[in-house]
């Protein structure tokens, strides 16, 4: 054991594997600084807030010649940026009549497709 043979190989690749271990941390930890971009500006005006959108009972819904869609679970009628199947807004909340029933996930008025 006492041969320089046998020593230095066993030093060479500890060097080697501790450098590989360093490189490998310093890829996998690296932080991306400066990049983010502003989202891109548009012109055409963003869809009013779900909030802001007028409650309509489904009556008012038929009256406006639109059509009750309800959620299917998603969420997605709640977000602002939903179109319905004819690609125009919701014209408003589906909001009960007194005293019928409540849709539990909601509802939206959409224009006739």
């Amino acid at each position: 054991m006492d041969e320089p043979g046998y020593i230095m190989p066993m030093m060479n690749r500890r060097a080697i594997q501790a450098a590989m271990m360093g490189l490998l941390l310093m890829t996998g930890c690296s932080k991306k600084t400066g990049d983010a971009q502003p989202p891109p500006s548009s012109d055409t005006q963003p869809p009013a807030p779900v909030s802001e959108r007028p409650a309509l009972t489904t009556a008012e819904c038929a009256a406006k010649g639109g059509q009750v869609v309800g959620d299917i679970g998603d969420g997605a009628i709640h977000r602002p940026d939903y179109t319905c199947a004819s690609g125009q807004p919701p014209f408003g909340n589906i909001t009960p009549a007194e005293g019928g029933p409540i849709a539990i996930e909601g509802s939206v008025c959409c224009p006739a497709a």
